[in-house]
């Protein structure tokens, strides 16, 4: 219980950390030029032995099919 309202209720300013975070995280994925791109893909599926197959809106098909949805995350820069 003691730990947790420790590190729950600490009355330090973060913004510090926070700040030295941000800059380490656009250091690693490429700098100010770079950009996270979030998109969600459909693959059609048929049979029933693969996860998350189920009949959903499949964008790459326009229409509502056996898929399995998933969320990439690209990096993209200016180069």
């Amino acid at each position: 219980d003691q730990l947790h309202h420790f590190i729950a209720d600490g009355i330090w300013d973060a913004t510090p950390l926070e700040t030295e975070l941000l800059n380490q995280a656009d250091r690693l994925v490429g700098g100010r030029d770079a950009v996270l791109v979030i998109d969600d893909t459909s693959l059609p599926k048929k049979g029933e032995r693969s996860v998350g197959v189920a009949a959903q809106y499949a964008s790459a098909l326009g229409k509502t099919a056996n898929c399995q949805t998933l969320v990439s995350l690209t990096l993209a820069r200016g180069e």
